[in-house]
């Protein structure tokens, strides 16, 4: 990259003293940085002769969407197939398929809801003020009521236009005439509810017939703009900001932009002038030409925007130190905000406070006697109420390392255990730890694998969600983590409450002799009757290698040193996500004091060469990602590639890991395709349409949570709708509809947790 020419006027101004926080641990007193002293630089304006765009935002539309009036919004006949139909079951049992050019749903049960059986169609849009006719041919063997309805797909899922209908053995043609009166959507859904009605109490088992649905465009002469995604803004930054002597980095999409300046955001006067790199880059994840400018020499504290030429505006940036302070308790803060039963202190929570929820005693999956169990507390894992052992396994992970590896003992972040004399990092991963301890088989060790009701919670409070709680049966991979973080809290809870980490320490040794009973037991797969979050892994020699690891460094006993050995001789996957798990293992082996130096050397240069390998690719990337694809959770990716190269830097110190772990940070906060702080609640472009049922009930989005991010898959329908043809890191959408790309996890934002608190603490 060449050199820039540059303009910029700096004056010393003042001294500012910046005291990080002290990190002690009972017995052992590990100082972080310490307090440092900075130079604070306030920017000067100066002379700027440029002929430069706006210095607003630009939005561009999406045009892709159109309305022709006398054209089928939707028609389906079943010639040779379903034609798109898709079921859902909430408690019906059925099936559905082509026969003689009709849809046949042969219905075994019709289940106590209206939508217990449950037949669906997407992939068409509707305009506001569009006039519509809907019609359809349906006939029942037995008569009975049923509903259709066009409906928004998501949050409360309420109609557009519904109407309840009673059909019997003679065919009818359903015809109705409706206005779309709601704001326009790019991504309705179009049902027929064949559950239990009021009205028929006793249904025997029966079949419905469908054909010829059409939705129809009687009058299109009022209708509204359907708005698909908008087009990303074209300069980027990171939304945040920057601490003075961190490299600064601003990406144009437009490969006609030179130049670039920075302007005070309240002013815009400008106080620096700086030349792109001329060379262009292409990324197919944008579909576009790159150009990169550096203004790294730019070390004035203020808040700021970057105009470039001819392209427009950035969104604003800050530059000073303590800049994450409150973004970074409030990535901590999810954590609690996702505390399941307890109460929620209207003081920390604001609107997301709640009286204890799912206090209800589960049963275990199959197991006919009655018999209940307390398995209250915990996380909600997600957008949902589900609370699944894997996930907050790798969560507390990232806890639990962001403290041992920075000593990050802060205990004031605003939990109700603050001030305990526990830094809060263990304090929230213990809620999360005693819970885990009730989902223990007592008789034999092993972990059920989460707790849930069968079907997912409508858009409810979790207050209001109520069904019963099923535990699902018992899973190697759930055992296998459990075991781990279990050692791994016996070491670190010991100096706190020595009476808890000897609990953990038998439940780990309890839980790894499951896993030495049951060598040939697999992951987890969803029994036929639980539909939430699966979690499936059928590859759990690494779950059983990081169990291995963390007992062996826990009490230095040669079986769990013997099973190391022979697992690292063998295939296992080498990640830091909640299925290939590896790379933990390998990292706390790297890093452990006193331990065999064989294995200690061999799990280093592992570690390390999956670490070298993704910084290699990362510098062949315009965004300096090293993501070999977007898929679902892609940002969970980038915050914890962050992580592993901070990990690297641990045990092999090299400025490169955290520089370019600092671009992880950069791309989560603004410097990324579709130019999004990704981080609710922070930065100009911020998601507000979270897939996350608090959120969407409150109307409000919960400060704080990472979402999912650019997923290339399209995995829903809103995204199917909307981003169709676009590059791969364009594939975003902030929607509440789109949960592949807009939900949240609390083992998204543990990572980041851990790269934060590497970079800022």
């Amino acid at each position: 990259m060449r050199k820039f020419k540059k303009h910029v006027a700096l004056v010393l101004s003042a001294i500012m003293a910046l005291s990080l926080v002290a990190c002690d641990k009972k017995d052992k007193t590990t100082e972080a940085e310490g307090p440092t002293t900075t130079e604070a630089i306030v920017a000067e304006v100066i002379e700027d002769n440029y002929d430069w765009p706006t210095t607003e935002v630009p939005v561009k539309e999406d045009n892709r969407f159109t309305t022709i009036e006398g054209a089928d919004a939707m028609g389906v006949t079943f010639d040779t197939d379903v034609n798109g139909f898709v079921t859902y079951a909430n408690g019906g049992a059925f099936q559905m398929y082509q026969e003689e050019g009709q849809l046949i749903v042969d219905i075994e049960k019709a289940g106590s809801l209206e939508h217990s059986v449950q037949i669906y169609y997407d992939g068409f849009t509707m305009a506001k003020g569009c006039v519509y006719n809907v019609s359809f041919d349906i006939s029942s063997t037995v008569e009975r009521n049923v509903e259709w309805r066009v409906q928004i797909n998501g949050g409360d899922y309420h109609a557009y236009a519904s109407e309840q209908v009673v059909i019997g053995p003679e065919t009818q043609t359903i015809n109705m005439e409706f206005t779309m009166n709601e704001n326009s959507d790019p991504a309705p859904r179009f049902v027929i509810n064949m559950g239990g009605y009021e009205e028929d109490p006793e249904l025997p088992a029966h079949k419905v017939t469908v054909d010829n649905i059409s939705l129809f465009v009687v009058d299109g002469s009022k209708a509204e703009k359907i708005e698909g995604a908008p087009t990303p803004i074209q300069v980027k930054v990171n939304q945040i900001g920057y601490r003075p002597d961190d490299v600064k980095t601003v990406i144009t999409t437009s490969k006609d932009d030179e130049r670039f300046k920075i302007v005070k955001a309240d002013t815009g006067e400008t106080v620096y002038i700086g030349e792109y790199d001329p060379k262009l880059i292409f990324d197919d994840n944008v579909g576009s030409n790159l150009h990169k400018g550096d203004f790294s020499d730019f070390k004035a504290t203020g808040d700021f925007r970057i105009i470039s030429s001819p392209s427009g505006a950035s969104y604003d940036f800050s530059i000073g130190e303590g800049l994450y302070d409150d973004i970074y308790k409030d990535i901590v803060l999810m954590l609690y905000n996702q505390r399941c039963g307890c109460e929620l202190d209207v003081n920390i929570s604001g609107d997301f406070a709640h009286k204890a929820c799912h206090m209800q005693e589960a049963t275990v999956y199959g197991d006919n006697s009655g018999k209940t169990y307390d398995v209250s507390g915990g996380w909600h894992d997600a957008g949902d109420y589900g609370r699944y052992v894997v996930p907050g396994a790798k969560t507390i992970q990232d806890l639990f390392l962001a403290y041992e590896d920075y000593g990050y003992a802060a205990d004031d972040i605003g939990i109700p255990e603050s001030g305990n004399g526990t830094p809060d990092l263990l304090d929230e991963a213990r809620y999360e730890l005693e819970w885990m301890l009730k989902m223990q088989d007592e008789a034999t060790g092993g972990l059920y694998h989460k707790v849930t009701a069968l079907v997912f919670p409508e858009t409810v409070l979790a207050v209001d969600e109520t069904d019963p709680m099923v535990l699902a049966p018992i899973s190697a991979a759930a055992t296998g983590d459990f075991a781990a973080v279990m050692a791994k809290a016996s070491v670190l809870y010991a100096d706190f409450d020595a009476d808890f980490a000897a609990k953990c320490l038998e439940a780990s040794k309890k839980a790894y002799a499951w896993l030495e009973a049951n060598p040939d037991a697999k992951g987890f797969w969803n029994p036929d009757d639980i539909v939430t979050g699966e979690y499936p892994d059928n590859f759990v020699s690494d779950e059983k290698l990081w169990a291995a690891t963390e007992l062996y460094i826990a009490t230095g006993e040669q079986k769990y040193l013997d099973a190391i050995n022979t697992i690292m001789a063998e295939n296992y996957r080498i990640g830091l996500g909640w299925a290939d798990i590896g790379a933990y293992a390998l990292y706390d082996l790297a890093k452990a004091e006193g331990i065999d130096a064989t294995v200690q050397e061999a799990a280093k240069t592992k570690f390390l060469e999956k670490a070298d390998k993704y910084l290699a690719s990362c510098k062949t990337d315009a965004f300096f990602m090293g993501l070999s694809a977007y898929n679902w959770g892609s940002n969970m990716d980038v915050a914890q590639n962050g992580e592993m190269l901070l990990m690297a830097n641990k045990i092999a110190p090299n400025p490169e890991y955290v520089e370019y772990a600092q671009k992880h940070r950069d791309y989560i906060f603004g410097l990324n395709g579709v130019g999004y702080c990704y981080v609710t609640g922070y930065g100009d472009n911020t998601p507000t349409g979270t897939h996350h049922r608090p959120s969407q009930v409150l109307g409000t989005t919960m400060p704080g949570m990472l979402v999912g991010g650019a997923n290339e898959n399209l995995e829903d329908p809103y995204a199917q709708a909307v981003l169709w043809g676009m590059p791969g890191s364009l594939c975003y959408v902030d929607n509440e509809q789109s949960f592949s790309c807009n939900e949240i996890t609390i083992y998204w934002n543990s990572p980041l947790i851990y790269l934060m608190t590497g970079l800022e603490k």
